[in-house]
């Protein structure tokens, strides 16, 4: 005879606790997450200027949080994806994304891209970043990667879902095969991608301070939210997988786990750069990563630019607020 295994009166007690603990955090981390987008948006806007700040960070920002909000709103709101993801996970058959996972990486897409627009003087009359600063090639190519990859893997879910998959001895014990590939897979696709993005787009911005031999430009309070956001997030992943009882709530969400961890472990490498390598240092406002050639034809246009007044630029909003003149780009560079 099977036993049936009923709550305790123990269990029964300290779940409504859990369950109001995994709120408060939840909402605690989406709040920190979420304000750490203003700092460098109203930075930028206090300065008039994006010196100091990697442009290829917000390209990879602006695809990673799209693909967050997909995978999350995915994992929320279909049916036919939740259904998989139970038959894949029936230890912890309800995935341990919430409402708040999906708030943020909507807001934060949202954010990511007007910051971005803040790069091109046309809109805004901002400063300009220097050739140091500029969307490197590679990153534009692992966009490129990044959308084409989950093309395929939508194309194959598609066409197995259409054609519901035989099973087979000789295959169906390999550890991949195409003819698997579901519906549930494009959001981990999505999450991967996320996750892949998380690592790299820190990076140009690491090697940007190292340049410069300072931090000024890029917001420091950006990073310290970001660390004890991702901090939290880890706190609540594992408070809804103790309430699931089984660790495949930690497994069953990979994205979130490691957007977690990498993410402090790369905000560690900022917050040392800020207060122990660079500290109090000014940015090196030469642009030393240019060739001979370029700097000789290139000095004098730059001097000159750098003395027009900021207000005389025309951006976009003075435009439309009736302050027409013709746009200029201070240093040439605007990203690309």
């Amino acid at each position: 005879m099977q036993t049936i295994m009923t709550p305790t009166t123990e269990e029964n007690s300290w779940r409504p606790v859990a369950e109001a603990v995994s709120w408060i955090v939840g909402w605690t981390y989406f709040a920190l997450w979420t304000l750490s987008f203003y700092p460098q948006l109203l930075q930028n806007h206090t300065r008039r200027s994006t010196l100091g700040v990697a442009t290829s960070y917000f390209p990879l920002n602006i695809l990673g949080f799209l693909c967050y909000t997909l995978y999350t709103s995915l994992l929320l709101y279909s049916p036919v994806i939740r259904t998989e993801y139970a038959a894949r996970y029936p230890n912890a058959p309800n995935p341990t994304v919430r409402f708040n996972d999906l708030a943020f990486a909507l807001h934060a897409f949202i954010l990511a891209s007007v910051t971005y627009s803040q790069f091109f003087p046309s809109i805004w009359g901002y400063e300009a970043g220097r050739r140091r600063e500029r969307t490197i090639p590679f990153v534009w190519g692992v966009i490129i990667g990044i959308i084409s990859t989950i093309a395929i893997i939508t194309a194959v879910a598609v066409g197995n879902e259409a054609e519901p998959h035989v099973p087979d001895r000789q295959t169906d014990g390999d550890f991949f095969s195409l003819d698997q590939i579901n519906y549930l897979d494009i959001t981990t696709a999505f999450s991967l991608s996320k996750l892949l993005v998380t690592l790299i787009k820190y990076l140009p911005q690491i090697y940007t301070n190292y340049l410069n031999k300072s931090t000024e430009g890029f917001s420091i309070y950006q990073i310290l939210m970001d660390f004890f956001g991702g901090l939290l997030s880890l706190v609540q992943l594992g408070i809804d997988a103790g309430l699931e009882g089984s660790w495949e709530g930690v497994t069953g969400n990979l994205v979130k786990t490691g957007l977690g961890l990498i993410s402090m472990g790369l905000n560690i490498v900022f917050m040392t750069q800020h207060y122990l390598i660079y500290r109090g240092q000014k940015q090196d406002r030469n642009d030393d990563d240019y060739d001979d050639e370029d700097r000789d034809g290139e000095d004098e246009d730059r001097e000159e630019a750098r003395e027009v007044r900021r207000d005389e630029r025309t951006p976009l909003v003075g435009h439309l607020e009736g302050r027409y003149r013709d746009a200029r780009d201070l240093d040439g560079d605007i990203s690309e």
